[in-house]
Protein backbone atom coordinates (compact mmCIF):
# COMPACT_ATOMS: atom_id res chain seq x y z
CA UNK A 1 0.00 0.00 0.00
CA UNK A 2 2.67 2.49 1.03
CA UNK A 3 5.57 0.89 -0.83
CA UNK A 4 6.62 4.22 -2.34
CA UNK A 5 6.34 6.12 0.93
CA UNK A 6 9.55 6.29 3.01
CA UNK A 7 10.09 7.22 6.65
CA UNK A 8 11.63 10.59 5.73
CA UNK A 9 8.55 11.46 3.63
CA UNK A 10 6.34 10.60 6.58
CA UNK A 11 8.36 12.79 8.96
CA UNK A 12 8.03 15.76 6.59
CA UNK A 13 4.26 15.29 6.42
CA UNK A 14 3.94 14.96 10.20
CA UNK A 15 5.94 18.18 10.72
CA UNK A 16 3.60 19.96 8.32
CA UNK A 17 0.47 18.68 10.08
CA UNK A 18 1.91 19.69 13.47
CA UNK A 19 2.61 23.20 12.12
CA UNK A 20 -0.91 23.85 10.81
CA UNK A 21 -2.59 22.37 13.87
CA UNK A 22 -0.28 24.42 16.11
CA UNK A 23 -1.17 27.64 14.26
CA UNK A 24 -4.86 26.85 14.60
CA UNK A 25 -4.49 26.16 18.32
CA UNK A 26 -2.43 29.30 18.93
CA UNK A 27 -4.91 31.62 17.28
CA UNK A 28 -7.87 29.81 18.80
CA UNK A 29 -6.87 31.18 22.21
CA UNK A 30 -7.50 34.76 21.04
CA UNK A 31 -11.08 34.42 19.82
CA UNK A 32 -13.43 36.80 21.65
CA UNK A 33 -16.89 35.89 20.40
CA UNK A 34 -18.36 35.01 17.01
CA UNK A 35 -17.72 38.42 15.40
CA UNK A 36 -14.03 38.21 16.28
CA UNK A 37 -13.99 34.55 15.17
CA UNK A 38 -15.31 35.67 11.75
CA UNK A 39 -13.49 38.98 11.20
CA UNK A 40 -10.39 38.88 13.39
CA UNK A 41 -11.56 42.27 14.73
CA UNK A 42 -10.28 43.71 11.43
CA UNK A 43 -6.72 43.69 12.74
CA UNK A 44 -5.06 41.28 10.28
CA UNK A 45 -1.96 42.76 8.56
CA UNK A 46 -2.41 43.35 4.84
CA UNK A 47 0.53 41.12 3.94
CA UNK A 48 -1.02 38.16 5.76
CA UNK A 49 -4.30 38.80 3.93
CA UNK A 50 -2.39 38.92 0.64
CA UNK A 51 -0.73 35.55 1.33
CA UNK A 52 -4.08 34.04 2.27
CA UNK A 53 -5.72 35.32 -0.93
CA UNK A 54 -2.97 33.83 -3.09
CA UNK A 55 -3.04 30.51 -1.23
CA UNK A 56 -6.82 30.18 -1.45
CA UNK A 57 -6.99 31.16 -5.10
CA UNK A 58 -4.27 28.71 -6.15
CA UNK A 59 -5.79 25.65 -4.44
CA UNK A 60 -5.40 22.02 -5.45
CA UNK A 61 -6.97 22.85 -8.82
CA UNK A 62 -3.86 24.87 -9.66
CA UNK A 63 -1.31 22.63 -7.95
CA UNK A 64 -2.55 19.40 -9.56
CA UNK A 65 -4.88 20.49 -12.37
CA UNK A 66 -2.84 23.27 -14.01
CA UNK A 67 0.19 21.06 -14.77
CA UNK A 68 -2.28 18.80 -16.60
CA UNK A 69 -3.30 21.74 -18.79
CA UNK A 70 0.33 22.57 -19.57
CA UNK A 71 0.99 18.89 -20.26
CA UNK A 72 -1.95 18.31 -22.60
CA UNK A 73 -2.47 21.76 -24.14
CA UNK A 74 -0.28 24.89 -23.84
CA UNK A 75 0.07 28.02 -21.68
CA UNK A 76 -2.87 29.96 -23.10
CA UNK A 77 -4.55 29.72 -19.70
CA UNK A 78 -2.37 32.71 -18.71
CA UNK A 79 -4.58 34.94 -20.87
CA UNK A 80 -7.21 34.70 -18.15
CA UNK A 81 -4.72 36.41 -15.85
CA UNK A 82 -4.94 39.66 -17.82
CA UNK A 83 -8.67 39.97 -17.21
CA UNK A 84 -8.23 38.74 -13.66
CA UNK A 85 -5.76 41.51 -12.85
CA UNK A 86 -8.08 44.16 -14.27
CA UNK A 87 -10.94 42.72 -12.22
CA UNK A 88 -8.99 43.08 -8.97
CA UNK A 89 -8.46 46.77 -9.64
CA UNK A 90 -12.18 47.13 -10.35
CA UNK A 91 -13.15 45.29 -7.15
CA UNK A 92 -10.71 47.31 -5.07
CA UNK A 93 -11.96 50.66 -6.35
CA UNK A 94 -15.71 49.96 -6.65
CA UNK A 95 -16.79 47.17 -4.31
CA UNK A 96 -14.57 47.40 -1.25
CA UNK A 97 -15.58 50.97 -0.41
CA UNK A 98 -19.22 49.89 -0.13
CA UNK A 99 -18.36 46.85 1.99
CA UNK A 100 -16.13 48.75 4.41
CA UNK A 101 -18.56 51.66 4.77
CA UNK A 102 -20.93 49.43 6.72
CA UNK A 103 -18.34 47.37 8.64
CA UNK A 104 -20.04 44.18 7.45
CA UNK A 105 -19.11 40.71 8.68
CA UNK A 106 -20.32 39.24 5.39
CA UNK A 107 -20.99 40.84 2.03
CA UNK A 108 -24.55 39.50 2.04
CA UNK A 109 -25.29 41.71 5.04
CA UNK A 110 -24.65 44.60 2.64
CA UNK A 111 -27.45 43.26 0.41
CA UNK A 112 -29.77 43.16 3.41
CA UNK A 113 -29.11 46.84 4.14
CA UNK A 114 -29.39 47.83 0.52
CA UNK A 115 -32.44 45.80 -0.50
CA UNK A 116 -33.79 43.58 2.28
CA UNK A 117 -33.46 40.09 3.68
CA UNK A 118 -35.10 38.38 0.69
CA UNK A 119 -32.15 39.38 -1.48
CA UNK A 120 -29.76 38.44 1.29
CA UNK A 121 -31.21 34.94 1.77
CA UNK A 122 -31.25 34.22 -1.96
CA UNK A 123 -27.64 35.36 -2.43
CA UNK A 124 -26.50 33.43 0.63
CA UNK A 125 -28.08 30.20 -0.55
CA UNK A 126 -26.64 30.62 -4.06
CA UNK A 127 -23.20 31.22 -2.56
CA UNK A 128 -23.48 28.16 -0.34
CA UNK A 129 -24.54 25.92 -3.20
CA UNK A 130 -21.79 27.18 -5.49
CA UNK A 131 -19.07 27.07 -2.88
CA UNK A 132 -19.99 23.60 -1.66
CA UNK A 133 -19.86 22.20 -5.20
CA UNK A 134 -16.74 24.05 -6.37
CA UNK A 135 -14.78 23.37 -3.19
CA UNK A 136 -15.87 19.74 -3.20
CA UNK A 137 -14.24 19.49 -6.63
CA UNK A 138 -11.02 20.91 -5.18
CA UNK A 139 -11.22 18.47 -2.28
CA UNK A 140 -11.79 15.63 -4.74
CA UNK A 141 -8.74 16.74 -6.77
CA UNK A 142 -6.56 16.77 -3.68
CA UNK A 143 -7.79 13.43 -2.37
CA UNK A 144 -7.31 11.89 -5.82
CA UNK A 145 -3.76 13.22 -6.00
CA UNK A 146 -2.90 11.98 -2.52
CA UNK A 147 -4.43 8.59 -3.30
CA UNK A 148 -2.30 8.25 -6.43
CA UNK A 149 0.87 9.36 -4.65
CA UNK A 150 0.49 7.11 -1.63
CA UNK A 151 -1.36 4.23 -3.27
CA UNK A 152 -4.07 4.23 -0.61
CA UNK A 153 -7.86 4.31 -1.08
CA UNK A 154 -9.48 7.59 -2.10
CA UNK A 155 -11.90 7.58 0.81
CA UNK A 156 -9.12 7.46 3.42
CA UNK A 157 -7.44 10.53 1.89
CA UNK A 158 -10.79 12.30 1.77
CA UNK A 159 -11.53 11.65 5.44
CA UNK A 160 -8.03 12.67 6.60
CA UNK A 161 -8.13 15.94 4.65
CA UNK A 162 -11.56 16.84 6.00
CA UNK A 163 -10.90 16.00 9.65
CA UNK A 164 -7.63 17.92 9.88
CA UNK A 165 -9.08 21.00 8.16
CA UNK A 166 -12.12 20.92 10.47
CA UNK A 167 -9.88 20.77 13.54
CA UNK A 168 -7.65 23.75 12.84
CA UNK A 169 -10.36 25.84 11.16
CA UNK A 170 -12.83 25.25 13.95
CA UNK A 171 -10.24 26.07 16.57
CA UNK A 172 -8.50 29.11 15.06
CA UNK A 173 -11.31 30.89 13.22
CA UNK A 174 -10.37 33.42 10.52
CA UNK A 175 -7.01 34.14 12.17
CA UNK A 176 -6.10 30.47 12.02
CA UNK A 177 -7.28 30.29 8.40
CA UNK A 178 -5.25 33.30 7.26
CA UNK A 179 -2.00 32.39 9.01
CA UNK A 180 -2.13 28.72 8.04
CA UNK A 181 -2.88 29.83 4.48
CA UNK A 182 0.23 32.01 4.56
CA UNK A 183 2.31 28.99 5.56
CA UNK A 184 0.60 26.76 3.02
CA UNK A 185 1.02 29.24 0.19
CA UNK A 186 4.76 29.40 0.88
CA UNK A 187 4.97 25.60 1.01
CA UNK A 188 3.27 24.81 -2.29
CA UNK A 189 5.04 27.57 -4.22
CA UNK A 190 8.44 26.36 -2.95
CA UNK A 191 7.37 22.80 -3.80
CA UNK A 192 6.63 23.90 -7.36
CA UNK A 193 10.07 25.45 -7.81
CA UNK A 194 11.76 22.40 -6.31
CA UNK A 195 10.03 19.87 -8.56
CA UNK A 196 10.70 22.03 -11.62
CA UNK A 197 14.38 22.14 -10.68
CA UNK A 198 14.38 18.34 -10.40
CA UNK A 199 12.85 17.90 -13.86
CA UNK A 200 15.30 20.39 -15.39
CA UNK A 201 18.17 18.52 -13.72
CA UNK A 202 16.83 15.20 -15.02
CA UNK A 203 16.27 16.06 -18.69
CA UNK A 204 17.99 19.40 -19.25
CA UNK A 205 16.65 22.89 -19.82
CA UNK A 206 17.37 22.85 -23.55
CA UNK A 207 15.46 19.59 -24.00
CA UNK A 208 12.39 21.00 -22.29
CA UNK A 209 12.49 24.13 -24.43
CA UNK A 210 13.09 22.19 -27.64
CA UNK A 211 10.32 19.64 -27.07
CA UNK A 212 7.93 22.28 -25.79
CA UNK A 213 8.47 24.52 -28.81
CA UNK A 214 8.16 21.60 -31.24
CA UNK A 215 4.78 20.71 -29.75
CA UNK A 216 3.47 24.30 -29.38
CA UNK A 217 3.38 24.01 -25.59
CA UNK A 218 4.64 27.56 -25.02
CA UNK A 219 1.80 29.27 -26.87
CA UNK A 220 0.26 31.94 -24.64
CA UNK A 221 -1.63 34.39 -26.83
CA UNK A 222 -4.01 33.52 -29.64
CA UNK A 223 -5.85 36.37 -31.30
CA UNK A 224 -7.84 34.48 -33.98
CA UNK A 225 -9.42 31.04 -34.41
CA UNK A 226 -7.22 28.24 -35.71
CA UNK A 227 -9.46 27.67 -38.73
CA UNK A 228 -8.96 30.08 -41.65
CA UNK A 229 -12.68 29.96 -42.54
CA UNK A 230 -13.93 30.53 -38.98
CA UNK A 231 -17.42 31.91 -38.56
CA UNK A 232 -18.87 34.20 -35.89
CA UNK A 233 -19.45 31.35 -33.43
CA UNK A 234 -15.82 30.29 -33.73
CA UNK A 235 -14.77 33.79 -32.69
CA UNK A 236 -17.22 33.90 -29.79
CA UNK A 237 -16.92 30.39 -28.37
CA UNK A 238 -13.21 29.63 -28.25
CA UNK A 239 -12.13 30.19 -24.61
CA UNK A 240 -8.49 30.27 -25.69
CA UNK A 241 -8.88 33.37 -27.84
CA UNK A 242 -7.30 36.39 -26.15
CA UNK A 243 -10.41 38.60 -26.11
CA UNK A 244 -12.69 35.83 -24.83
CA UNK A 245 -10.15 34.76 -22.21
CA UNK A 246 -9.73 38.32 -20.94
CA UNK A 247 -13.49 38.89 -20.73
CA UNK A 248 -13.99 35.60 -18.90
CA UNK A 249 -11.06 36.31 -16.58
CA UNK A 250 -12.48 39.73 -15.74
CA UNK A 251 -16.06 38.56 -15.15
CA UNK A 252 -15.17 35.41 -13.19
CA UNK A 253 -12.61 37.16 -10.96
CA UNK A 254 -14.98 40.07 -10.32
CA UNK A 255 -17.61 37.55 -9.26
CA UNK A 256 -15.17 35.61 -7.07
CA UNK A 257 -13.64 38.62 -5.29
CA UNK A 258 -16.80 40.72 -5.14
CA UNK A 259 -19.66 38.29 -4.51
CA UNK A 260 -18.14 35.17 -2.92
CA UNK A 261 -17.77 35.22 0.87
CA UNK A 262 -14.98 32.66 0.56
CA UNK A 263 -12.66 35.31 -0.89
CA UNK A 264 -14.11 38.45 0.65
CA UNK A 265 -14.12 37.19 4.25
CA UNK A 266 -10.35 37.46 4.49
CA UNK A 267 -10.35 40.78 2.60
CA UNK A 268 -12.72 42.23 5.21
CA UNK A 269 -10.27 41.35 8.01
CA UNK A 270 -7.90 44.13 6.88
CA UNK A 271 -7.53 47.16 9.15
CA UNK A 272 -9.08 49.55 6.63
CA UNK A 273 -10.18 49.75 3.01
CA UNK A 274 -6.77 51.00 1.86
CA UNK A 275 -5.01 47.93 3.25
CA UNK A 276 -7.68 45.70 1.71
CA UNK A 277 -7.23 47.31 -1.70
CA UNK A 278 -3.48 46.84 -1.49
CA UNK A 279 -3.86 43.11 -0.79
CA UNK A 280 -6.37 42.53 -3.57
CA UNK A 281 -4.46 44.36 -6.31
CA UNK A 282 -1.03 42.92 -5.47
CA UNK A 283 -2.51 39.40 -5.39
CA UNK A 284 -3.17 39.72 -9.13
CA UNK A 285 0.50 40.34 -9.85
CA UNK A 286 1.41 37.22 -7.87
CA UNK A 287 -1.30 34.90 -9.22
CA UNK A 288 -0.12 35.15 -12.84
CA UNK A 289 3.48 33.99 -12.26
CA UNK A 290 2.27 31.24 -9.90
CA UNK A 291 -0.06 29.93 -12.63
CA UNK A 292 2.83 30.20 -15.12
CA UNK A 293 5.03 28.15 -12.82
CA UNK A 294 2.60 25.23 -12.68
CA UNK A 295 1.80 25.41 -16.39
CA UNK A 296 5.53 25.22 -17.10
CA UNK A 297 5.78 22.21 -14.78
CA UNK A 298 3.20 20.54 -17.04
CA UNK A 299 5.26 21.36 -20.14
CA UNK A 300 8.39 20.03 -18.41
CA UNK A 301 6.56 16.82 -17.53
CA UNK A 302 5.53 16.43 -21.16
CA UNK A 303 9.19 16.68 -22.20
CA UNK A 304 10.23 14.33 -19.39
CA UNK A 305 7.91 11.54 -20.53
CA UNK A 306 8.85 12.01 -24.17
CA UNK A 307 12.44 11.31 -23.19
CA UNK A 308 11.88 8.77 -20.40
CA UNK A 309 9.36 6.34 -21.82
CA UNK A 310 7.21 4.77 -19.12
CA UNK A 311 5.23 1.75 -20.40
CA UNK A 312 2.95 1.88 -17.37
CA UNK A 313 1.54 5.22 -18.56
CA UNK A 314 -1.32 5.10 -21.09
CA UNK A 315 -0.02 5.27 -24.66
CA UNK A 316 -2.42 8.12 -25.54
CA UNK A 317 -0.70 10.30 -22.95
CA UNK A 318 2.79 9.54 -24.20
CA UNK A 319 1.91 10.09 -27.84
CA UNK A 320 0.59 13.61 -27.74
CA UNK A 321 -0.73 14.40 -24.26
CA UNK A 322 -4.27 14.58 -25.59
CA UNK A 323 -5.92 12.50 -22.88
CA UNK A 324 -7.32 15.09 -20.48
CA UNK A 325 -8.36 12.48 -17.93
CA UNK A 326 -4.81 11.15 -17.78
CA UNK A 327 -3.25 14.61 -17.99
CA UNK A 328 -5.15 15.64 -14.86
CA UNK A 329 -3.33 12.88 -13.00
CA UNK A 330 0.15 13.09 -14.55
CA UNK A 331 1.63 15.29 -11.83
CA UNK A 332 0.63 13.06 -8.87
CA UNK A 333 1.76 10.07 -10.98
CA UNK A 334 5.17 11.73 -11.39
CA UNK A 335 5.41 12.56 -7.67
CA UNK A 336 4.70 8.95 -6.74
CA UNK A 337 6.89 7.18 -9.28
CA UNK A 338 9.78 9.50 -10.14
CA UNK A 339 10.72 11.67 -7.17
CA UNK A 340 13.33 10.51 -4.63
CA UNK A 341 12.72 10.11 -0.92
CA UNK A 342 12.43 13.42 0.90
CA UNK A 343 11.59 15.37 -2.23
CA UNK A 344 8.50 13.21 -2.60
CA UNK A 345 7.53 14.11 0.97
CA UNK A 346 7.95 17.81 0.25
CA UNK A 347 5.71 17.58 -2.82
CA UNK A 348 3.18 15.59 -0.85
CA UNK A 349 3.11 18.44 1.66
CA UNK A 350 2.59 20.79 -1.30
CA UNK A 351 -0.49 18.80 -2.29
CA UNK A 352 -1.78 18.94 1.27
CA UNK A 353 -1.10 22.67 1.53
CA UNK A 354 -2.83 23.48 -1.75
CA UNK A 355 -5.86 21.45 -0.76
CA UNK A 356 -6.30 22.66 2.77
CA UNK A 357 -5.71 26.32 1.93
CA UNK A 358 -8.96 26.18 -0.04
CA UNK A 359 -10.81 23.77 2.21
CA UNK A 360 -10.32 25.76 5.42
CA UNK A 361 -11.37 29.08 3.88
CA UNK A 362 -14.49 27.53 2.39
CA UNK A 363 -15.56 26.03 5.71
CA UNK A 364 -14.92 29.35 7.43
CA UNK A 365 -16.88 31.29 4.82
CA UNK A 366 -19.83 28.89 4.86
CA UNK A 367 -19.88 28.98 8.65
CA UNK A 368 -19.79 32.79 8.84
CA UNK A 369 -22.51 33.17 6.24
CA UNK A 370 -24.71 30.55 7.89
CA UNK A 371 -24.43 32.34 11.23
CA UNK A 372 -24.62 35.97 10.10
CA UNK A 373 -26.91 35.71 7.07
CA UNK A 374 -29.28 32.91 8.05
CA UNK A 375 -29.23 32.09 11.77
CA UNK A 376 -29.22 35.65 13.15
CA UNK A 377 -31.82 37.29 10.89
CA UNK A 378 -34.13 34.27 10.73
CA UNK A 379 -34.18 33.86 14.53
CA UNK A 380 -33.84 37.63 15.06
CA UNK A 381 -31.23 37.30 17.78
CA UNK A 382 -27.49 37.53 18.29
CA UNK A 383 -26.09 34.71 20.47
CA UNK A 384 -23.69 35.52 23.31
CA UNK A 385 -19.96 35.29 22.66
CA UNK A 386 -19.52 31.69 23.79
CA UNK A 387 -22.62 30.40 22.00
CA UNK A 388 -21.68 32.30 18.83
CA UNK A 389 -18.27 30.63 18.64
CA UNK A 390 -19.81 27.22 19.33
CA UNK A 391 -22.35 27.75 16.56
CA UNK A 392 -19.60 28.85 14.17
CA UNK A 393 -17.68 25.65 14.92
CA UNK A 394 -20.79 23.54 14.45
CA UNK A 395 -21.40 25.10 11.03
CA UNK A 396 -17.76 24.42 10.13
CA UNK A 397 -18.22 20.73 10.91
CA UNK A 398 -21.42 20.57 8.86
CA UNK A 399 -19.74 22.31 5.90
CA UNK A 400 -16.78 19.95 6.02
CA UNK A 401 -18.98 16.86 6.05
CA UNK A 402 -21.13 18.13 3.16
CA UNK A 403 -18.05 18.90 1.04
CA UNK A 404 -16.61 15.45 1.72
CA UNK A 405 -19.85 13.76 0.68
CA UNK A 406 -20.05 15.78 -2.56
CA UNK A 407 -16.36 15.11 -3.27
CA UNK A 408 -17.05 11.39 -2.96
CA UNK A 409 -19.92 11.65 -5.44
CA UNK A 410 -17.68 13.57 -7.90
CA UNK A 411 -14.64 11.29 -7.54
CA UNK A 412 -14.84 10.09 -11.17
CA UNK A 413 -15.29 13.56 -12.69
CA UNK A 414 -13.08 14.61 -15.61
CA UNK A 415 -11.32 17.83 -16.61
CA UNK A 416 -10.39 19.03 -13.11
CA UNK A 417 -9.42 22.64 -13.82
CA UNK A 418 -12.38 23.53 -16.04
CA UNK A 419 -14.96 21.74 -13.88
CA UNK A 420 -14.53 24.30 -11.09
CA UNK A 421 -15.14 27.15 -13.54
CA UNK A 422 -18.25 25.53 -15.00
CA UNK A 423 -19.83 25.15 -11.58
CA UNK A 424 -19.26 28.84 -10.82
CA UNK A 425 -20.68 29.90 -14.19
CA UNK A 426 -24.17 28.89 -13.06
CA UNK A 427 -24.56 31.22 -10.08
CA UNK A 428 -21.77 33.78 -10.27
CA UNK A 429 -23.61 35.80 -12.90
CA UNK A 430 -26.70 36.15 -10.74
CA UNK A 431 -24.62 37.19 -7.72
CA UNK A 432 -22.53 39.66 -9.68
CA UNK A 433 -25.58 41.19 -11.34
CA UNK A 434 -27.29 41.88 -8.04
CA UNK A 435 -24.19 43.34 -6.37
CA UNK A 436 -23.61 45.63 -9.34
CA UNK A 437 -27.26 46.69 -9.15
CA UNK A 438 -26.83 47.65 -5.51
CA UNK A 439 -23.45 49.37 -5.78
CA UNK A 440 -23.65 51.34 -9.03
CA UNK A 441 -27.39 52.11 -9.35
CA UNK A 442 -30.31 53.31 -7.25
CA UNK A 443 -32.61 50.66 -8.71
CA UNK A 444 -33.74 47.35 -7.28
CA UNK A 445 -36.40 45.86 -5.05
CA UNK A 446 -36.21 42.95 -2.62
CA UNK A 447 -38.88 40.90 -4.43
CA UNK A 448 -37.67 41.73 -7.91
CA UNK A 449 -34.11 40.84 -6.97
CA UNK A 450 -34.72 37.25 -6.00
CA UNK A 451 -36.89 36.78 -9.09
CA UNK A 452 -34.04 38.13 -11.23
CA UNK A 453 -31.41 35.99 -9.49
CA UNK A 454 -33.29 32.70 -9.60
CA UNK A 455 -34.37 33.17 -13.20
CA UNK A 456 -30.80 34.05 -14.15
CA UNK A 457 -29.51 30.86 -12.55
CA UNK A 458 -32.22 28.80 -14.26
CA UNK A 459 -31.23 30.22 -17.65
CA UNK A 460 -27.56 29.40 -17.02
CA UNK A 461 -28.38 25.84 -15.91
CA UNK A 462 -30.42 25.29 -19.06
CA UNK A 463 -27.72 26.76 -21.29
CA UNK A 464 -24.93 24.74 -19.64
CA UNK A 465 -26.92 21.51 -20.11
CA UNK A 466 -27.54 22.41 -23.76
CA UNK A 467 -23.84 23.15 -24.25
CA UNK A 468 -22.67 19.93 -22.58
CA UNK A 469 -25.08 17.81 -24.65
CA UNK A 470 -24.05 19.62 -27.85
CA UNK A 471 -27.50 21.08 -28.55
CA UNK A 472 -26.22 24.64 -29.03
CA UNK A 473 -22.90 26.01 -30.25
CA UNK A 474 -22.33 28.43 -27.37
CA UNK A 475 -19.14 28.55 -25.30
CA UNK A 476 -19.75 27.97 -21.58
CA UNK A 477 -17.47 30.91 -20.75
CA UNK A 478 -20.30 33.28 -21.73
CA UNK A 479 -22.64 31.99 -19.03
CA UNK A 480 -21.41 34.31 -16.25
CA UNK A 481 -21.81 37.33 -18.52
CA UNK A 482 -25.29 36.19 -19.60
CA UNK A 483 -26.31 35.64 -15.98
CA UNK A 484 -24.92 39.02 -14.96
CA UNK A 485 -26.66 40.96 -17.72
CA UNK A 486 -29.96 39.14 -17.19
CA UNK A 487 -29.99 39.61 -13.41
CA UNK A 488 -28.91 43.24 -13.59
CA UNK A 489 -31.44 44.02 -16.33
CA UNK A 490 -34.41 42.29 -14.72
CA UNK A 491 -33.57 43.65 -11.27
CA UNK A 492 -33.34 47.20 -12.66
CA UNK A 493 -36.98 47.00 -13.75
CA UNK A 494 -37.99 47.55 -10.11
CA UNK A 495 -37.50 50.72 -8.14
CA UNK A 496 -38.49 50.11 -4.56
CA UNK A 497 -38.79 52.65 -1.76
CA UNK A 498 -35.43 53.63 -0.29
CA UNK A 499 -36.03 55.00 3.11
CA UNK A 500 -33.51 55.07 5.90
CA UNK A 501 -31.26 52.02 5.70
CA UNK A 502 -31.28 49.98 8.88
CA UNK A 503 -28.23 48.13 10.12
CA UNK A 504 -28.52 44.40 9.33
CA UNK A 505 -28.70 42.00 12.26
Amino acid sequence: MLDHFAILDGIIVLIYFAAVLGIGYYHGRNNRGSDDFISGSRQIPWFAVLCSLVATEVSAATFLGTPGVGFAENMSYLQFGVGSLLARVFIAMVFLGAFYAGSYLTIYAYLADRFGNGTRYTATLLFMLTRLLASAVRLMIAATGLSLILGIPFWICLVVFTIIAIIYTGNGGIRGIIYTDALQGFVFIISGFVVLAFIVYSVGWSQIIEIGQANQRFTIFRFSPESSDAGLLDWLNDPKLFLIAVVFGFISTTAAFGTDQDMTQRILTSKDVHAARRSVIISGFIAIPVAALFLFIGVALFAYYQINFDPSLPSSLLADGSSQVTADKVFPWFIRNELPMGLRGLLLVGVLAAAMSSLDSTMGALSSSALVDLYRPLLNKIPDEKSGVQLSRLFIIIAGILMAVIAWILKDAEGFLWLTFKIGSITYGALLGIFLLGIVTNRGDDTGNWIAMLSGCAICVGLLCAIEFGWIGLGWTWLILIGTVWTFGIGALWKGPRGEIQKAV
